[in-house]
């Protein structure tokens, strides 16, 4: 189905549900259906799972392609006392085991635990796994991980181990707040929806804003924002039929966009005077022949807004992008051009892309940084970029 179709039916049904029922709570409620394969092995703490299954209530309602959010707490340690809302018992020790808010009569009403094999593995058939990388590229140390585990457990209303489960679930997804405290505006719940809990643990603890404000049209923060966020990569997950897991391992791939040559000014003045932006995707693809999962550094304007010059020429942008990738997985590097102003539609210069199986970048690995020797010539524009790809001690 298209994506504006289904926008429009997501528009229509949640109007008819609000007329009928008054305050509406589907939000990236825990209601999926679906199972998966998605294995915790190679995963810390802190990283982000996000889920969804085509064709359910929440996949119709939910803005994007993922429904519902949650975050990965490790293992149960002995002496923890970790309350599995489901079950309705205490976790045995080294259970792996996630944090979540949700709507539901089984797991209970808001932010509580619920283990790995419940919460993910029984919940939905697409899962992708998500992990945090700061804004220059450096890894969260692990009493940063802790840290942000830490406060959305400190936002449970019955204490750090989460019985009873809360607090309560929020409804109002057009908004967000840090605090599980905070009133919503729109729906008066102090409590947190699915996607909201997440992005308030990073961006309290590290300052991280993990909202990329690229989901259909732009309701709080959904689990697509978390995907689409410059500052996470996908690691794990399963769409479709294929699974891939981060126990194969991760590398870090940088890239260095050190120059745009532009041949025509699209946009001379008085439109804009050549102000130029820059996308870029770099990350994991699904699959050889398709688009492909974008990681770090991606979507939106680059971190510094734009550059801006008259007529052609060269700009300077000196600017790294960076994305963790997986060590059996199809990896994409795409750089996107284009000049905007407010008088005419948007000019789009062609588009600057790498595409390599496993095989070929494995070729790079740790082998200092590539660069082709001159600047790559699509046409009306050339760029000058460098790579590599390392191992790191995750």
């Amino acid at each position: 189905m298209g994506r504006l179709r289904r926008l429009v039916l997501s528009a229509a049904l949640l109007f008819v549900l609000v007329a009928m029922t008054g305050p509406v709570q589907p939000a990236a409620a825990f209601s999926s259906g679906g199972t998966n394969q998605v294995s915790h092995a190679g995963l810390l703490p802190g990283d982000i799972i996000i889920l969804g299954t085509p064709g359910s209530l929440t996949d119709y309602l939910i803005p994007g392609e993922f429904s519902h959010s949650e975050m990965y707490c490790g293992l149960v340690k002995p002496g923890e006392l970790i309350w599995d809302r489901t079950h309705k018992n205490y976790m045995p020790v080294n259970t792996p085991y996630v944090i979540h808010s949700t709507k539901s009569k089984e797991q209970g009403n808001g932010l509580g635990y619920d283990t790995w094999a419940t919460a993910v593995n029984e919940h939905a058939e697409d899962v992708l796994v998500l992990r945090v990388l700061k804004g220059n590229g450096l890894q969260l140390t692990s009493s940063e991980r802790d840290a942000v585990v830490n406060f959305l457990k400190s936002q449970l209303s019955g204490g750090t181990d989460g019985y009873p489960v809360g607090p309560a679930y929020d409804w109002g997804w057009t908004s967000k707040q840090v605090y599980a405290s905070e009133t919503n505006p729109l729906s008066g719940v102090k409590g947190y929806y699915c996607s909201e809990a997440v992005w308030a643990a990073y961006y309290h603890v590290l300052g991280i804003d993990l909202d990329s404000e690229t989901s259909t049209l732009d309701l709080g923060v959904s689990p697509d924002d978390l995907w689409h966020s410059q500052y996470t990569s996908v690691i794990a997950g399963e769409v479709g039929t294929t699974t891939w897991s981060a126990s194969s391992g991760l590398y870090k791939l940088t890239v260095f966009l050190d120059e745009i040559y532009y041949d025509n000014d699209y946009d001379p003045w008085p439109k804009g005077a050549g102000e130029e932006y820059i996308k870029s995707f770099c990350g994991d693809g699904i699959y050889p022949t398709a688009e492909g999962y974008p990681g770090n550094g991606k979507i939106g304007d680059s971190p510094d807004g734009y550059w801006s010059r008259s007529g052609s020429g060269a700009l300077d942008w000196n600017k790294y992008f960076y994305s963790v990738i997986n060590y059996d997985r199809y990896t994409k590097v795409r750089m996107e051009a284009w000049e905007q102003d407010s008088i005419d539609s948007d000019d789009q210069y062609p588009v600057f892309q790498w595409y390599w199986s496993p095989s070929t970048w494995h070729q790079y690995l740790n082998n200092g940084w590539y660069w082709s020797g001159y600047r790559v010539d699509l046409g009306d524009c050339r760029y000058t970029i460098y790579f590599r790809i390392d191992s790191v001690a995750w």
